[in-house]
């Protein structure tokens, strides 16, 4: 295979430590472990991959993102060698005539745009000076509770992901670190080698080092280890956030290669109380709200170390969806 190169130019984020040769040899590695795994058509060259970086004073953070479809259903492939700790939060909207935002939000909520740089509302429908919620205590606060509150305008529902081990352990491998409520759930349940990927977790998850300065990323979440073609379903049965991440093994002869399938699932919310949209929205016909689409990342998708994160993709790919 000819060596790849670049047409696009990468804008170095603050605070990062690589250079922009680092950057294109990191592209070059994910896309040619990429292509091992027939991700891409003949005419599909490295132009078709995403590069961010999330933490950027931390190299490992750096992230080749493989876009197949990105719509109702959305279908990746995805190599770094640490995927920081996050998940997908539902994200409530509510009129900050009632609820101004920051110290002053529903009860068990927290103000997205206090946990979250660079939060933005799904489209540009979603007015982005209204008060945007995730729920921050699931035992307090349930989402009936939510649409019932004085105030409530809609939800953004976040996507379920289920990841699929493409690499060879005897090459490369990731310890995936996850809620253990994952394990509850009725289509991890009917997976039979998790148990078996789990105790190889335990045994194995000291050997997958975080790097400096990460110290504590994953502290309470479930290591698992999964070979080639096992899957993991990212997902709780309650709908709350389901926190995961990864470390690739330090010895891999070349970068692990994972498959993530998402969607988002369908949640019966009530509607849009016609008075409230005459409220909102005095010149339409109350039917100019468009729900989002896709995985709304830069709406639901909650870190650990959400203020630190860089989430604005540092190369965009090729694919639109």
């Amino acid at each position: 295979m000819p060596e790849p190169i670049p047409t696009r130019e990468i804008t170095i984020p603050e605070w990062s430590t690589l250079t922009v040769a680092e950057y294109q040899k990191f592209l070059r590695d994910a896309y040619f472990a990429m292509a091992k795994r027939g991700f891409f058509a003949p005419s599909e060259g490295i132009d078709s991959l995403e590069l961010a970086h999330l933490l950027p004073s931390i190299p490992e953070t750096v992230i080749a993102i493989y876009v197949a479809i990105n719509d109702a259903v959305c279908e990746k492939g995805l190599v770094t060698p640490v995927l920081t700790n996050h998940g997908h939060n539902n994200v409530y909207a509510f009129d900050p005539a009632i609820f101004r935002g920051m110290d002053n939000v529903p009860a068990g909520t927290i103000d997205a745009k206090a946990v979250l740089k660079e939060f933005e509302p799904p489209n540009n429908s979603w007015n982005p000076n209204w008060t945007y919620v995730m729920v921050k205590d699931p035992t307090k606060t349930a989402m009936e509770g939510l649409w019932q509150t004085k105030g409530y305008i809609d939800m953004v529902v976040a996507k379920r992901e289920d990841f699929e081990m493409l690499s060879h352990p005897n090459r490369s491998s990731v310890c995936i670190f996850v809620d253990e409520v994952a394990f509850q759930h009725p289509v991890n349940k009917s997976r039979e080698y998790l148990a078996d990927a789990r105790r190889r977790g335990e045994q194995a998850c000291q050997e997958y080092p975080l790097p400096k300065g990460m110290e504590g990323e994953f502290d309470g979440l479930v290591p698992v280890v999964l070979w080639q073609r096992e899957r993991l379903y990212i997902a709780t049965t309650d709908f709350r956030p389901c926190a995961h991440g990864w470390i690739e093994h330090p010895d891999n002869s070349e970068h692990a290669v994972v498959k993530e399938v998402s969607a988002v699932p369908y949640i019966a919310k009530p509607p849009l109380d016609p008075q409230r949209y005459r409220q909102l929205f005095p010149e339409s016909k109350y039917d100019n709200l468009i729900p989002a689409s896709g995985s709304a990342d830069m709406t639901t998708d909650w870190f650990l170390r959400g203020q630190e994160a860089c989430r604005r993709v540092l190369l965009e790919s090729r694919f639109k969806g």
